[in-house]
Parts: C-alpha cells; structure tokens; sequence
C-alpha cells in the first residue's frame, strides 16, 4: 500500500508542478513589465525542477509520467479567457498567486489522503509547498 500511496503523491507533486510551467508559459506573452517576467522566468524553471524530480521519483516505479491534453487545452482556455480584457501586470499577478494558492490546497489533500508516504514523496511535495508559499510573498509586490 505504501508504494500507491508515494506514487500518488509523486503524481501530484509532478501534476502540480507542470501545470505551472504550462500557465506561466501561456501568460509569458502578455506580461510587460521586465521584473515581472524575470521573476516568472525564475519560477517556470524551478517548477520545471521539481517536476523532473517527481519524474525520477515516478520512473524508479517504472511509470512514464504523461500530460492530459484535454487539461492542457482547459488550463490554456482558461487563461486565455481572463486576460483576454486585462493583461496588466497586477491582473497576471493574481492570477499566478491563485494558481500557487490552488496548487498548495492540493497538495496538502494529496498528503494528508496519504499518511504512510516515502521520505522522498513527502520532502518534494513539501518542498514544492515552501516553494509555492515563498512565490505568493515575492508576487504581491506586483499587486
């Protein structure tokens, strides 16, 4: 059982991150603001981290990690959708900050729906957390 159980977190923990590298990559092109897109920059390549970790952490399962293109294509709509009459930074801003928000709240479901979790499963996904709690703090200047 303690297997399921890490690779249902390492899942999580790679689903999160991804989906941040596919958000930030879809409002690249309509942030402005240099300090504002460095600062994504910076993040994008961090997430893409920790989703190659929870990648290695899922192949020592023998699991190829795959994207849902139907969620791809929503998370793209999606983003399309609210910045499509506001693209100023403080717009882009929130919108980052709820997606960090989001992937915390889920993460934090995922752990405690699975107590008996690996050491490695459960230092990424913190990790990923701190992480994600740290962008919130270093976004709201762009409030």
């Amino acid at each position: 059982m303690r297997n399921y159980e890490e690779i249902h977190v390492l899942k999580e923990t790679r689903k999160n991150a991804s989906m941040a590298v596919q958000a930030i990559d879809a409002l690249m092109g309509k942030v402005y603001n240099q300090e504002f897109a460095y600062e994504l920059t910076s993040q994008r390549n961090r997430f893409r981290d920790f989703e190659r970790k929870a990648e290695a952490g899922l192949w020592e399962y023998g699991l190829l990690p795959r994207d849902s293109g139907l969620q791809k294509a929503m998370l793209w709509g999606a983003i399309q959708a609210n910045t499509m009459l506001n693209i100023s930074t403080d717009h882009v801003a929130d919108m980052v900050i709820q997606g960090n928000t989001r992937g915390i709240a889920d993460l934090l479901k995922v752990k405690h729906n699975n107590k008996n979790v690996g050491s490695y499963a459960n230092e990424l996904a913190e990790e990923l957390m701190d992480f994600e709690e740290e962008n919130i703090e270093r976004l709201k200047r762009f409030l």
